[in-house]
């Protein structure tokens, strides 16, 4: 049972080399997988139908075996060993094993295009065609702003201070023909203040 934990446990680790090309681990185990990982190197710089089955027999990853038969083995065409490096690290704080970085010789360089810088007269002036299209367009944008905040606001009559509504005014009359009538009837007025006086001195 040991042994067959201790072979997944190698071949874990070698798919992890070969895809990241750096590994950290102890430094007893980064020498067993560098057994298993230069001979798969080797196998991979013939290009064969049967050495991809191979070395898929061993790591079992289509992806894996894809990136070693396609991109690191071009890397190692004028070596025939030496595919690895071991740079101990120090003792792991805890149960002081001697910790290793195992990593390719080789690695895949990737190409980091350079920014293209524009001038700043280009920036800072804008093209003359691009210019004339924006004009026209501006005050008929405008135009239509007006008349879509025209419409939005609420329509509302003032009415002025001079003129007064008809219920009003019909108010008013009735009130003044009753100050007509109560000027006409004095008299009746002071004939009651009579009676009630008399009313009073009984």
């Amino acid at each position: 049972m040991m042994g067959a934990r201790r072979k997944a446990t190698l071949i874990n680790m070698t798919k992890s080399l070969f895809e990241h090309e750096r590994i950290e681990t102890i430094g007893a185990r980064a020498k067993e997988i560098r057994r298993v990982a230069e001979p798969l190197i080797t196998l991979s710089k013939t290009d064969t139908v049967t050495a991809r089955r191979r070395a898929y027999a061993v790591l079992g990853d289509r992806d894996v075996v894809g990136r070693l038969f396609k991109e690191i083995a071009p890397l190692f065409k004028n070596r025939t060993s030496g595919y690895t490096r071991i740079i101990p690290i120090g003792f792991r704080r805890g149960d002081g094993a001697s910790m290793a970085i195992l990593e390719l010789t080789e690695k895949t360089v990737v190409a980091k295009l350079p920014k293209k810088k524009k001038d700043a007269k280009e920036a800072s002036a804008p093209d003359v065609k691009d210019a004339k299209e924006a004009a026209p367009e501006t005050p008929k944008k405008a135009a239509e702003e007006k008349k879509e905040a025209r419409k939005e606001e609420p329509k509302i009559k003032h009415i002025p201070k001079s003129k007064q509504m008809p219920d009003e005014g019909r108010k008013h009359e009735k009130a003044k023909s009753e100050d007509k009538k109560a000027a006409d009837n004095k008299g009746f007025m002071k004939n009651l203040r009579g009676l009630f006086r008399k009313r009073g001195d009984r």
